[in-house]
């Protein structure tokens, strides 16, 4: 049965109508009384309902569950919301989260308070404060984490997620033991943060994208495809080598040429192989030789102490003076050794010059 252009108008009418009244939701009035200090780690808008979100982050959620499963997360027992002394709905969980680091224990047990702030209006604000005391690592005691998270509800039935973070300490410790922990607490935090809003994301607001895989493989299949093809063309068209007949300068033979730069260069690093040889047992000579006269003179030091012969100061000026003209003896000693290696390490540099330059020339000789 075909409806006249009238009927159909009055269905469109009417459909219009209907779908005229949009649910508007009331203004959010809650405020958050927290200054929000510390280090911001989060500050983001969500498409999702703060009260879905509040319940994906502090209950026993699927969500939350897998995603501390995946970040290998054991023995995760998380508690119920209960009042505490203030009146303020509290719960504690505890938790042992796995480390990344080489060095180091490999996991850490964290107790983590999370008390819900007075400002808190469910269906607009939550607010949480967390302190999260850690254990089975360096200095455990001797610090804890504060973070606050802040979930309010917009307009358009989003929510700004948002959270800080502190460090504080519960007795003075070294700087450097300091720095070290707030660099791997930092770290822990921002990784743990960039994981949850990836998989908040993922699950939540960006659909999936299927067909970015399957491109991937149709193009690595062509390259693939492409790559054999270049392979067969370059087998088919191989250009044979062409021998070049070699030019024999002033008589002499390449063959012969080539053995005497060969004996050349074996002279050479037999010369260089001397050299390194000689340098080497004249500085175990000399480290013998200071060494022995250390000896020699604690040993005399402590003989003329023991003797008990030093008793006026002429007689220690003496003493400093003998030491001081052995010293003097040994510096010239060292400045001959140095000298010596010096001057052939210099050689060695000229013969290593030489070396490098001779198949110079006689590149160019044969090219010649």
């Amino acid at each position: 049965m075909v409806s006249s252009p009238a009927e159909r108008l009055a269905t469109d009418s009417s459909d219009t109508t209907d779908e005229e009244p949009e649910k508007t939701e009331p203004p959010n009035s809650a405020e958050c009384d927290s200054l929000h200090s510390g280090r911001q780690l989060v500050h983001t808008i969500l498409p999702i309902n703060v009260d879905v979100l509040f319940e994906l982050l502090f209950s026993r959620s699927k969500f939350l569950t897998e995603f501390h499963e995946v970040r290998k997360t054991t023995d995760m027992v998380p508690g119920e919301w209960k009042l505490n002394k203030d009146g303020l709905k509290e719960r504690v969980v505890t938790l042992t989260i796995a480390i990344t680091q080489t060095i180091g224990p490999k996991n850490a047990h964290v107790t983590e308070t999370q008390v819900m702030r007075k400002c808190s209006l469910p269906g607009q604000l939550y607010a949480i404060d967390v302190t999260a005391v850690q254990g089975g690592i360096p200095y455990a005691d001797s610090f804890y984490v504060t973070q606050h998270y802040c979930m309010s509800r917009t307009v358009d039935n989003h929510t700004v997620f948002s959270v800080h973070a502190q460090v504080h300490y519960r007795k003075s410790i070294f700087g450097f033991v300091k720095g070290f922990i707030e660099k791997n607490t930092w770290v822990g935090l921002e990784d743990f943060y960039t994981s949850l809003l990836r998989n908040l994301q993922s699950e939540y607001c960006i659909p999936p994208a299927k067909s970015k895989g399957r491109r991937t493989r149709r193009s690595v299949h062509t390259q693939n495809k492409v790559i054999e093809e270049t392979i067969i063309i370059a087998d088919h068209t191989k250009v044979k080598p062409v021998r070049v007949p070699t030019v024999v300068v002033g008589g002499v033979p390449p063959k012969t040429t080539k053995s005497g730069y060969r004996w050349l260069v074996a002279i050479m690093l037999l010369v260089l192989i001397v050299v390194n040889t000689t340098l080497y047992t004249k500085l175990l000579q000399m480290e013998d030789m200071e060494r022995m006269s250390r000896l020699d003179n604690s040993e005399e030091l402590d003989s003329l102490l023991l003797a008990k012969s030093v008793r006026t100061r002429n007689d220690w000026l003496t003493i400093f003076q003998q030491q001081e003209s052995r010293y003097n003896d040994e510096m010239l000693e060292w400045q001959k050794v140095l000298s010596t290696v010096t001057e052939m390490l210099n050689k060695a540099s000229v013969l290593c010059t030489k070396l490098c330059r001779m198949p110079d020339n006689g590149t160019s000789a044969g090219g010649g």
